[in-house]
């Protein structure tokens, strides 16, 4: 986007501006030799500019503008320039606007990845640190006392685990250098093996799979094992939200030049105001109950930056009570070199 331009003269009248400022501020009526504090009434803009005519130097700051179309914020950079003449005497000022919304966004992600990521660390830290201090203060602790927080131990340091692998599998999908190995994957091999993998974790609550997959499903051109994490974290959540002696449905359908792969669950479900928000990174509908169960958080941000990176979507359909439906939409037609490429991060 082209930066904004006004310039003024020292009793602040707008003498030139291009049509990005009149964007901006949105201005409707020819603004040139009208007052800049009754045309754009925006007081720190005013006082800026006013500062920079009184002293004669480059002044620099930041407004918030509001889209009356859209309703939301934008960041914009102020620098006002001092315009002066031959007898360096000041005469006016040149003033840019730069759109800086898109930067100020990313560092607010970043700041709260870092806190989440602080948050999620503490808690299991926290754990194994009480526990090692208690061993340390009793070394004579009771072998059943001492088994069972081994076990406690053991759970949390996995826990830890799964965060540092998700997290460095999630910033290598977000790097500029995230690419995909591309080839023939054959999606009813490809629930196979992933169910094949899951056995012992449907086994111990009893869940039914039920694949639903037309026998002549042509293979698709994917990353395999991207394929595979996204059937895997699917398949997690879908096991841990399930009631005992649930039902799982792993579905795979053409539609039109996409396929369209979804796993469906009859478990908890998650509520209306939740839903638009499970593909955010450290999002948990049920934050407490999410840690019991043993997630990061961040399965489905993964599953979101996979399915973006062959070109497709993801999106998620649920009702309290009654279950949830993840669906992800991939081209048939990928190209036959690797995709590369960052993005966009939540």
């Amino acid at each position: 986007m082209q930066d904004g331009l006004l310039v003024v003269d020292m009793g602040r009248h707008i003498t030139l501006m291009n049509r990005t400022f009149e964007n901006l501020f949105e201005l409707r009526a020819a603004a040139v030799g009208a007052p800049l504090l009754e045309t754009v009434r925006h007081a720190t803009l005013d006082r800026l500019i006013a500062e920079t005519l009184r002293t004669g130097e480059l002044i620099r700051g930041e407004l918030m503008l509001t889209d009356s179309k859209t309703d939301t914020e934008r960041h914009v950079e102020v620098s006002a320039v001092p315009m002066k003449d031959d007898a360096d005497l000041t005469t006016g000022a040149v003033v840019l606007f730069h759109d800086i919304t898109q930067m100020r966004r990313t560092d607010q992600i970043r700041s709260d990845f870092v806190a989440n990521v602080s948050h999620e660390l503490r808690t299991p830290l926290s754990i194994l640190r009480g526990y090692i201090e208690t061993l340390l203060d009793n070394p004579k602790t009771p072998r059943e006392e001492l088994a069972r927080i081994l076990q406690i131990m053991e759970r949390h340091s996995k826990r830890l685990g799964l965060l540092v692998d998700d997290l460095l599998s999630l910033a290598q999908l977000e790097s500029s250098s995230a690419n995909l190995e591309i080839g023939e994957v054959h999606l009813r091999e490809l629930f196979d093996n992933v169910i094949r993998d899951w056995k012992q974790g449907l086994a111990k609550k009893n869940l039914t799979v039920i694949v639903d997959l037309a026998p002549d499903m042509p293979p698709i051109r994917a990353d395999e094992t991207r394929l595979q994490e996204v059937l895997y974290n699917l398949l997690e959540n879908a096991v841990k939200y399930s009631p005992e002696n649930g039902e799982i449905r792993l579905q795979a359908a053409r539609r039109g030049s996409e396929i369209v792969v979804s796993v469906s669950d009859n478990g908890i479900g998650i509520s209306k105001g939740d839903l638009p928000r499970i593909f955010e990174r450290f999002y948990r509908a049920d934050k407490a109950r999410g840690r019991e169960l043993g997630g990061t958080g961040l399965g489905l941000a993964i599953v979101k930056h996979i399915v973006q990176l062959h070109g497709g979507r993801a999106e998620a359909e649920s009702e309290p009570g009654q279950g949830t439906t993840v669906r992800v939409f991939l081209s048939m037609n990928m190209p036959r070199d690797s995709g590369t490429g960052p993005v966009p991060s939540n």
